[in-house]
């Protein structure tokens, strides 16, 4: 098993950091409402964690009231997130954006009615991060033969939960898996996994250990709702680290031609 020195550890949210990502964080109300809009209008997911992070739920925009300066959003699909939702003393919202990482915290969530359907609101975000992560190439992985990483959580009686998930996309920073959708609630924004086996075509099954960044929901072009795990790769060595970057070198290489003689 290779080394992990990173303990489990309650969720960090880059918009606590603006020693470190001001130049992304926006506070133009204009500019948050451009992007919030666009966040209903395309009818993004977006998971919203609740207080440190350790219960969160996927949710979307309903309405935006610039009048009133609040937010309408869906309530949580598992009625028992109901009440914890309107007992935090604040929620962190997150969603990506062609690959942009939108976040902003949440004040304290209130019951209210949309269009004659139970509905959550709140005040409207004053600050807003947008980060975009440029240190490391991210290339999707093919849908027809996907890659796999299959990992497994060691429970505290004992009880071994594996994992097999296909590859959204890939860097050589991390990863994106998708799994079932039912499989939302058995996952924590900065969970732990260590000695995961990734399969990389023409090179070697790969031990990596990955922690989960993002939690999120996407939808398939056949309307299938997929879970999205957003995973940073931990104290990876080089050597391995080269092994990925070879195999996304060669993926890009193999599309261009195929692009080419299409063209």
């Amino acid at each position: 098993m290779m080394p992990v020195s990173e303990e489990t550890s309650v969720p960090v949210f880059e918009i606590d950091q603006p020693e470190n990502y001001g130049q992304y964080i926006l506070g133009n109300p204009l500019e948050i409402l451009r992007h919030l809009r666009t966040l209903q209008e395309q009818r993004h997911f977006i998971t919203l964690y609740l207080d440190n992070g350790q219960r969160f739920f996927l949710t979307t925009i309903l309405a935006i009231d610039e009048d009133g300066q609040r937010l309408v959003l869906d309530p949580p699909g598992q009625a028992t997130l109901l009440q914890p939702a309107l007992d935090a003393t604040q929620s962190t919202t997150m969603t990506l954006v062609d690959r942009v990482k939108i976040q902003w915290r949440q004040a304290p969530l209130k019951m209210t009615q949309h269009e004659g359907r139970p509905a959550l609101t709140a005040p409207l975000p004053t600050r807003i991060l947008r980060l975009q992560r440029r240190e490391f190439f991210r290339i999707e992985t093919p849908k027809l033969s996907p890659l796999h990483c299959k990992f497994a959580r060691v429970h505290s009686d004992g009880r071994a939960e594996a994992f097999d998930f296909p590859l959204f996309d890939i860097s050589g920073g991390g990863m994106c898996l998708t799994g079932p959708i039912s499989h939302a609630d058995k996952f924590s924004l900065g969970e732990l996994f260590a000695d995961c086996r990734l399969d990389i075509p023409g090179e070697s099954v790969l031990s990596v250990n990955i922690r989960i960044r993002e939690i999120s929901r996407i939808e398939t072009a056949s309307n299938e709702q997929l879970l999205r795990l957003g995973c940073e790769f931990i104290n990876l060595p080089g050597t391995r680290q080269t092994l990925i970057e070879r195999y996304i070198t060669r993926l890009e290489r193999e599309r261009k031609l195929r692009h080419q003689a299409l063209a």
